[in-house]
Protein backbone atom coordinates (compact mmCIF):
# COMPACT_ATOMS: atom_id res chain seq x y z
CA UNK A 1 0.00 0.00 0.00
CA UNK A 2 1.08 3.12 -0.73
CA UNK A 3 0.59 6.43 1.31
CA UNK A 4 0.94 10.12 0.90
CA UNK A 5 1.12 11.74 4.89
CA UNK A 6 0.72 15.20 4.25
CA UNK A 7 0.51 16.99 7.76
CA UNK A 8 0.34 20.37 8.95
CA UNK A 9 2.11 21.42 11.88
CA UNK A 10 0.05 20.94 15.37
CA UNK A 11 0.32 24.32 16.16
CA UNK A 12 2.99 24.63 19.26
CA UNK A 13 3.46 21.67 19.75
CA UNK A 14 5.24 19.79 16.59
CA UNK A 15 6.05 20.96 13.09
CA UNK A 16 4.55 19.61 9.87
CA UNK A 17 7.76 17.61 9.63
CA UNK A 18 8.18 16.34 12.70
CA UNK A 19 4.29 15.09 12.72
CA UNK A 20 4.96 13.77 9.21
CA UNK A 21 7.63 11.50 10.24
CA UNK A 22 5.82 10.27 13.26
CA UNK A 23 3.05 9.12 11.50
CA UNK A 24 5.12 7.86 9.04
CA UNK A 25 6.69 5.36 11.56
CA UNK A 26 3.78 4.27 12.68
CA UNK A 27 2.31 3.41 8.93
CA UNK A 28 5.73 1.05 8.85
CA UNK A 29 4.49 -0.31 12.39
CA UNK A 30 1.16 -1.37 10.83
CA UNK A 31 1.99 -1.71 7.04
CA UNK A 32 4.62 -4.07 7.11
CA UNK A 33 4.78 -3.59 2.95
CA UNK A 34 3.88 0.18 3.31
CA UNK A 35 5.45 2.59 0.93
CA UNK A 36 6.03 5.98 2.70
CA UNK A 37 5.65 9.37 1.02
CA UNK A 38 6.19 12.12 3.21
CA UNK A 39 5.03 15.58 2.23
CA UNK A 40 4.88 18.61 4.86
CA UNK A 41 2.10 20.91 3.99
CA UNK A 42 1.22 24.62 4.47
CA UNK A 43 -1.34 27.17 3.92
CA UNK A 44 -0.16 30.99 4.58
CA UNK A 45 0.18 30.24 8.67
CA UNK A 46 3.49 30.21 10.71
CA UNK A 47 6.08 27.88 9.30
CA UNK A 48 5.11 28.24 5.32
CA UNK A 49 8.48 30.26 4.58
CA UNK A 50 10.50 27.95 6.26
CA UNK A 51 8.69 24.64 4.58
CA UNK A 52 9.08 26.55 1.17
CA UNK A 53 12.20 26.99 1.62
CA UNK A 54 13.65 23.68 2.76
CA UNK A 55 11.54 22.49 -0.30
CA UNK A 56 12.64 24.94 -3.09
CA UNK A 57 16.73 25.02 -1.90
CA UNK A 58 16.38 29.01 -0.74
CA UNK A 59 18.73 30.44 1.66
CA UNK A 60 17.75 31.34 4.78
CA UNK A 61 19.02 35.81 5.76
CA UNK A 62 18.21 37.51 8.40
CA UNK A 63 17.91 41.05 9.38
CA UNK A 64 17.10 44.01 12.20
CA UNK A 65 13.40 45.01 12.61
CA UNK A 66 11.26 45.14 15.46
CA UNK A 67 8.05 43.24 16.92
CA UNK A 68 4.72 43.97 17.28
CA UNK A 69 5.09 46.16 20.01
CA UNK A 70 8.34 48.34 18.81
CA UNK A 71 10.74 45.70 20.44
CA UNK A 72 13.93 45.02 18.59
CA UNK A 73 14.65 41.83 16.87
CA UNK A 74 16.18 39.71 14.21
CA UNK A 75 13.42 37.63 11.77
CA UNK A 76 14.18 35.52 8.97
CA UNK A 77 13.16 35.35 5.17
CA UNK A 78 14.46 33.63 2.08
CA UNK A 79 15.86 34.17 -0.80
CA UNK A 80 15.69 31.72 -4.25
CA UNK A 81 16.93 33.55 -7.50
CA UNK A 82 15.75 36.60 -7.35
CA UNK A 83 12.73 35.82 -5.50
CA UNK A 84 12.12 36.50 -1.43
CA UNK A 85 9.55 35.08 1.29
CA UNK A 86 8.84 35.33 4.74
CA UNK A 87 6.05 34.55 7.42
CA UNK A 88 5.03 37.82 8.42
CA UNK A 89 5.11 36.34 12.10
CA UNK A 90 8.69 36.07 12.11
CA UNK A 91 8.18 39.98 12.73
CA UNK A 92 4.89 40.41 14.28
CA UNK A 93 3.59 37.14 15.22
CA UNK A 94 1.47 36.89 18.27
CA UNK A 95 4.05 34.02 19.37
CA UNK A 96 6.70 36.31 20.30
CA UNK A 97 4.35 38.36 22.43
CA UNK A 98 3.46 37.02 25.72
CA UNK A 99 0.00 36.69 27.01
CA UNK A 100 0.41 39.57 29.75
CA UNK A 101 1.85 41.91 27.16
CA UNK A 102 -0.73 41.75 24.54
CA UNK A 103 -1.83 45.14 23.43
CA UNK A 104 -3.33 44.50 20.04
CA UNK A 105 -4.87 48.47 20.16
CA UNK A 106 -0.90 49.30 20.18
CA UNK A 107 0.58 46.79 18.44
CA UNK A 108 1.49 47.19 14.53
CA UNK A 109 2.59 45.58 11.50
CA UNK A 110 5.84 48.00 11.42
CA UNK A 111 8.07 45.37 11.66
CA UNK A 112 6.94 43.46 8.88
CA UNK A 113 7.18 46.69 6.87
CA UNK A 114 10.67 46.74 7.63
CA UNK A 115 11.49 43.82 5.88
CA UNK A 116 9.16 44.35 2.84
CA UNK A 117 11.33 47.79 2.60
CA UNK A 118 14.68 46.27 2.39
CA UNK A 119 13.31 43.65 0.53
CA UNK A 120 11.75 46.13 -2.18
CA UNK A 121 14.97 48.48 -1.58
CA UNK A 122 17.74 44.78 -2.69
CA UNK A 123 15.56 44.52 -6.04
CA UNK A 124 13.85 41.40 -5.22
CA UNK A 125 10.49 40.27 -6.31
CA UNK A 126 8.19 38.70 -6.34
CA UNK A 127 7.89 38.76 -2.27
CA UNK A 128 5.29 36.35 -0.68
CA UNK A 129 4.75 37.46 2.94
CA UNK A 130 3.07 34.64 4.50
CA UNK A 131 -0.50 36.07 6.48
CA UNK A 132 -0.97 33.77 9.61
CA UNK A 133 0.28 33.76 13.18
CA UNK A 134 -0.32 37.68 13.65
CA UNK A 135 -0.35 39.89 17.18
CA UNK A 136 -2.35 42.61 14.96
CA UNK A 137 -5.32 44.06 14.14
CA UNK A 138 -3.84 47.08 12.81
CA UNK A 139 -5.05 46.71 8.84
CA UNK A 140 -1.49 47.00 7.46
CA UNK A 141 -1.14 50.70 8.87
CA UNK A 142 1.88 49.24 10.27
CA UNK A 143 3.78 48.51 7.14
CA UNK A 144 2.23 51.67 5.32
CA UNK A 145 4.57 53.63 7.95
CA UNK A 146 7.53 51.69 7.05
CA UNK A 147 7.33 52.71 3.85
CA UNK A 148 6.74 55.82 4.26
CA UNK A 149 3.06 56.51 5.08
CA UNK A 150 2.38 59.58 7.16
CA UNK A 151 -1.03 59.71 9.25
CA UNK A 152 -2.21 62.81 10.52
CA UNK A 153 -5.02 64.21 13.19
CA UNK A 154 -7.35 66.91 11.99
CA UNK A 155 -4.91 69.73 13.50
CA UNK A 156 -2.41 67.91 11.28
CA UNK A 157 -0.70 66.09 14.32
CA UNK A 158 1.21 63.30 13.56
CA UNK A 159 -0.23 60.24 14.83
CA UNK A 160 1.52 56.70 15.47
CA UNK A 161 0.44 53.94 13.70
CA UNK A 162 -1.74 51.98 15.67
CA UNK A 163 -5.17 50.89 15.59
CA UNK A 164 -6.13 52.95 18.65
CA UNK A 165 -5.94 56.06 16.46
CA UNK A 166 -8.27 54.84 13.10
CA UNK A 167 -10.62 57.14 14.02
CA UNK A 168 -8.55 59.92 14.71
CA UNK A 169 -6.96 59.60 11.14
CA UNK A 170 -8.19 62.59 9.28
CA UNK A 171 -5.30 62.86 6.48
CA UNK A 172 -2.52 60.39 4.73
CA UNK A 173 0.25 61.38 3.20
CA UNK A 174 1.83 59.25 0.40
CA UNK A 175 5.36 56.87 0.85
CA UNK A 176 7.97 58.57 -1.57
CA UNK A 177 9.03 54.83 -2.18
CA UNK A 178 9.50 54.67 -6.41
CA UNK A 179 10.00 51.79 -6.68
CA UNK A 180 6.82 48.94 -7.75
CA UNK A 181 6.70 46.31 -5.78
CA UNK A 182 5.44 43.16 -6.50
CA UNK A 183 4.23 41.80 -3.02
CA UNK A 184 1.92 38.72 -3.13
CA UNK A 185 -0.18 37.70 0.63
CA UNK A 186 -0.63 34.63 1.18
CA UNK A 187 -3.16 33.85 3.19
CA UNK A 188 -4.91 30.81 4.87
CA UNK A 189 -8.69 32.05 5.56
CA UNK A 190 -10.79 34.09 3.36
CA UNK A 191 -11.86 36.22 6.02
CA UNK A 192 -12.98 39.82 4.47
CA UNK A 193 -12.02 42.90 6.52
CA UNK A 194 -15.11 44.27 8.08
CA UNK A 195 -18.53 42.87 10.17
CA UNK A 196 -19.52 40.59 12.18
CA UNK A 197 -17.06 37.94 10.26
CA UNK A 198 -14.56 40.36 9.47
CA UNK A 199 -10.94 40.53 10.92
CA UNK A 200 -11.45 42.37 14.11
CA UNK A 201 -14.66 40.29 14.98
CA UNK A 202 -12.91 36.67 13.90
CA UNK A 203 -9.31 37.11 15.71
CA UNK A 204 -9.69 40.19 18.02
CA UNK A 205 -10.50 38.09 20.97
CA UNK A 206 -7.40 35.97 20.51
CA UNK A 207 -5.42 38.89 20.25
CA UNK A 208 -6.45 40.57 23.66
CA UNK A 209 -9.66 42.61 22.41
CA UNK A 210 -12.55 42.71 24.66
CA UNK A 211 -16.19 41.86 23.14
CA UNK A 212 -16.27 45.78 23.48
CA UNK A 213 -13.15 46.77 22.02
CA UNK A 214 -14.14 44.51 19.29
CA UNK A 215 -17.30 46.27 18.59
CA UNK A 216 -15.80 49.90 18.70
CA UNK A 217 -12.25 49.08 16.86
CA UNK A 218 -14.36 47.11 14.15
CA UNK A 219 -16.32 50.76 14.20
CA UNK A 220 -13.46 52.81 13.92
CA UNK A 221 -11.82 50.75 11.34
CA UNK A 222 -14.68 51.12 9.04
CA UNK A 223 -14.09 54.54 9.12
CA UNK A 224 -10.43 54.34 8.52
CA UNK A 225 -11.43 52.62 5.26
CA UNK A 226 -13.89 55.36 4.23
CA UNK A 227 -10.89 57.59 4.80
CA UNK A 228 -8.65 55.57 2.93
CA UNK A 229 -11.14 55.54 -0.24
CA UNK A 230 -11.44 59.48 -0.10
CA UNK A 231 -7.71 60.13 -0.04
CA UNK A 232 -5.98 56.87 -2.32
CA UNK A 233 -8.61 56.16 -4.04
CA UNK A 234 -9.10 52.45 -3.25
CA UNK A 235 -11.35 50.05 -1.10
CA UNK A 236 -10.20 46.02 -1.22
CA UNK A 237 -12.34 46.24 2.50
CA UNK A 238 -14.91 43.56 0.82
CA UNK A 239 -12.29 41.12 -0.74
CA UNK A 240 -11.74 37.71 0.03
CA UNK A 241 -9.05 37.35 2.48
CA UNK A 242 -8.26 40.85 3.02
CA UNK A 243 -9.26 40.27 6.94
CA UNK A 244 -5.61 37.72 6.91
CA UNK A 245 -3.28 38.61 9.81
CA UNK A 246 -5.33 41.08 11.56
CA UNK A 247 -6.41 42.85 7.86
CA UNK A 248 -2.49 42.72 6.78
CA UNK A 249 -4.44 41.70 4.08
CA UNK A 250 -5.94 44.54 3.34
CA UNK A 251 -2.84 46.69 3.82
CA UNK A 252 -0.75 44.92 1.22
CA UNK A 253 -3.40 45.47 -1.18
CA UNK A 254 -3.56 49.02 -0.57
CA UNK A 255 -0.50 50.41 0.55
CA UNK A 256 1.31 48.28 -1.70
CA UNK A 257 -0.96 47.37 -4.48
CA UNK A 258 -0.06 43.88 -3.85
CA UNK A 259 -2.60 40.82 -4.19
CA UNK A 260 -3.65 37.85 -2.27
CA UNK A 261 -3.20 34.08 -3.10
CA UNK A 262 -4.48 30.74 -0.98
CA UNK A 263 -1.45 30.10 0.44
CA UNK A 264 -2.45 26.47 0.26
CA UNK A 265 -2.75 26.58 -3.48
CA UNK A 266 0.92 28.09 -3.67
CA UNK A 267 2.14 25.38 -1.62
CA UNK A 268 0.22 22.61 -3.30
CA UNK A 269 1.77 23.75 -6.78
CA UNK A 270 5.58 24.74 -5.65
CA UNK A 271 5.10 21.26 -4.19
CA UNK A 272 3.46 19.17 -6.54
CA UNK A 273 0.38 18.08 -4.12
CA UNK A 274 -1.49 16.47 -6.87
CA UNK A 275 0.81 14.55 -8.81
CA UNK A 276 2.20 12.71 -5.16
CA UNK A 277 -1.19 12.07 -4.35
CA UNK A 278 -1.86 10.40 -7.83
CA UNK A 279 1.07 8.40 -6.98
CA UNK A 280 -0.58 7.55 -3.89
CA UNK A 281 -3.49 4.53 -2.30
CA UNK A 282 -4.09 6.31 0.77
CA UNK A 283 -3.68 9.97 1.69
CA UNK A 284 -2.67 10.71 5.57
CA UNK A 285 -3.19 14.50 6.81
CA UNK A 286 -4.10 16.39 9.59
CA UNK A 287 -3.18 19.59 11.98
CA UNK A 288 -3.53 20.99 15.45
CA UNK A 289 -6.78 21.86 15.20
CA UNK A 290 -9.95 20.88 12.30
CA UNK A 291 -12.98 22.97 12.84
CA UNK A 292 -15.21 25.15 10.66
CA UNK A 293 -12.21 28.03 9.97
CA UNK A 294 -10.66 25.42 8.67
CA UNK A 295 -12.61 24.85 5.34
CA UNK A 296 -11.82 28.41 4.80
CA UNK A 297 -8.16 27.49 3.35
CA UNK A 298 -6.47 25.82 5.53
CA UNK A 299 -3.94 22.82 4.47
CA UNK A 300 -5.88 19.41 5.69
CA UNK A 301 -8.84 20.53 4.29
CA UNK A 302 -6.96 21.52 0.71
CA UNK A 303 -5.30 18.03 1.07
CA UNK A 304 -8.30 16.08 1.34
CA UNK A 305 -10.24 18.26 -1.53
CA UNK A 306 -7.29 17.28 -3.95
CA UNK A 307 -7.47 13.97 -2.64
CA UNK A 308 -11.73 13.11 -2.82
CA UNK A 309 -10.94 14.85 -6.77
CA UNK A 310 -8.85 11.97 -7.72
CA UNK A 311 -10.89 9.14 -5.74
CA UNK A 312 -8.24 8.82 -3.07
CA UNK A 313 -9.17 7.57 0.43
CA UNK A 314 -8.67 10.45 3.25
CA UNK A 315 -7.70 9.73 6.82
CA UNK A 316 -7.60 12.55 8.98
CA UNK A 317 -5.46 13.02 12.21
CA UNK A 318 -5.70 16.25 14.50
CA UNK A 319 -6.11 17.32 18.69
CA UNK A 320 -9.45 18.02 18.34
CA UNK A 321 -12.58 17.73 15.30
CA UNK A 322 -15.37 19.83 15.17
CA UNK A 323 -18.56 18.16 14.76
CA UNK A 324 -19.43 19.63 11.11
CA UNK A 325 -21.25 17.82 7.89
CA UNK A 326 -18.39 19.08 5.79
CA UNK A 327 -15.74 16.51 8.36
CA UNK A 328 -17.64 13.31 7.11
CA UNK A 329 -17.93 14.61 2.97
CA UNK A 330 -13.56 15.38 3.22
CA UNK A 331 -12.28 12.38 5.57
CA UNK A 332 -12.87 8.99 5.75
CA UNK A 333 -11.18 7.97 8.96
CA UNK A 334 -10.56 10.65 11.18
CA UNK A 335 -8.51 9.94 14.87
CA UNK A 336 -8.17 12.62 17.37
CA UNK A 337 -5.72 13.44 20.14
CA UNK A 338 -8.08 14.62 23.18
CA UNK A 339 -10.20 11.68 23.94
CA UNK A 340 -10.19 7.79 25.07
CA UNK A 341 -8.68 8.82 28.22
CA UNK A 342 -6.21 11.32 27.19
CA UNK A 343 -6.58 14.86 27.92
CA UNK A 344 -5.82 18.21 26.47
CA UNK A 345 -3.03 18.81 28.96
CA UNK A 346 -1.43 15.34 28.22
CA UNK A 347 -1.92 15.85 24.47
CA UNK A 348 0.08 19.15 25.03
CA UNK A 349 2.32 17.80 27.42
CA UNK A 350 3.66 14.68 25.61
CA UNK A 351 2.77 15.36 22.02
CA UNK A 352 5.19 12.95 19.98
CA UNK A 353 3.93 9.97 22.44
CA UNK A 354 0.48 11.01 22.12
CA UNK A 355 0.49 11.06 18.02
CA UNK A 356 2.10 7.93 17.98
CA UNK A 357 0.01 6.29 20.36
CA UNK A 358 -3.04 7.64 18.36
CA UNK A 359 -1.99 7.28 14.98
CA UNK A 360 -2.35 3.42 15.72
CA UNK A 361 -5.87 3.95 16.08
CA UNK A 362 -6.71 4.32 12.70
CA UNK A 363 -5.74 0.44 11.88
CA UNK A 364 -8.13 -1.08 15.21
Amino acid sequence: MRYLIAPDKFKGTLSAQEVGRIVAEVVREQDGEALVDILPIADGGEGTAALLAVQLGAQPRSMDTVDALGRPLSAQYFVSGGEAFFDMSAASGLWQIAKDERQPLRSNTYGTGVIIRKLIEEGLAPISVGLGGSATVDAGIGIAAALGYKFRDAAGRLLEPFPVHFADIASIERSSLNKTPQVVGLADVETRLLGQTGAIYTFGPQKGLSPEQVESLDRDLAKFVHLIERELGVNHAAVPRSGAAGGLGYGIMTFLDGHLVSGFAVVAERLKLKERIAAADIVITGEGKLDSQSLQGKGPFGVAAAAKAAGKPVWAIAGTIEQHPAMESYFDRTVTLVGDEITLETALAEPEETLRKRAASFWT
